[in-house]
């Protein structure tokens, strides 16, 4: 599990196919880096990957297809930022809110307003955004401000915008997103309820 505070930027410094999958290499700083063995989970823009081997402040990570069927991890490139958080531990700060580092889906950036980013997202996902409720975008948790069908908009502030990858996006941009849970569950709940 994630809180969904980006703790940094690492850069991407590997990228190579691995069979059906790919060969993830990020470089990040030694502060975050130092405790990590293979086997502990990282959010790598928002997806939850295992560490497979660390040599000094790189990290590496092996991603399966079906990872890169649903996410932008595969349209990464060497030298690339990507948004680092390594899992929640007990005692640890809840700054966000829970995120499980499971992508449902991505998203486009349709226009940004100064601090407002619109977001389109894939279909399947547009019943689980309401206003007010929370979302993962790149692993960065947000609220949502408003809802208009599959387009949703976010407010960001300076600080996230310096500490994300968001401040380096752009329109037409490509986004992981992860709802979450609880709302998920119901919506899903009820949709399954109305069927009856």
């Amino acid at each position: 599990m994630f809180t969904g505070i980006v703790q940094e930027l690492g850069e991407v410094c590997l990228l190579a196919t691995r069979g059906n999958g790919l060969s993830l290499g990020v470089q990040s700083s030694s502060e975050f880096a130092h405790e990590l063995v293979s086997g502990d989970s990282v959010a790598v823009d928002g997806v939850c990957l295992t560490v497979v081997r660390r040599d000094g402040n790189r990290i590496f990570f092996d991603v399966i297809p079906e990872t890169l069927a649903c996410t932008t991890i595969g349209e990464r490139s060497v030298g690339d930022k990507v948004n680092l958080e390594g899992s929640l531990r007990m005692g640890d700060s809840m700054g966000g809110h829970l995120v499980s580092g499971h992508v449902l889906g991505t998203a486009e950036i349709v226009a940004i307003e100064e601090n407002r980013y619109y977001f389109h997202v894939v279909e399947n996902l547009a019943p689980y955004l309401f206003e007010k409720g929370f979302i993962a975008v790149d692993g960065a948790s947000l609220t949502i401000v408003s809802v208009d069908g599959a387009v949703f908009s976010v407010g960001l502030i300076p600080e996230t915008l310096q500490r994300t990858t968001l401040g380096y996006k752009r329109e037409k941009a490509r986004v992981n997103i992860e709802i979450e849970t609880s709302t998920k569950i119901q919506v899903d709940t009820l949709r399954r309820l109305m069927k009856l």
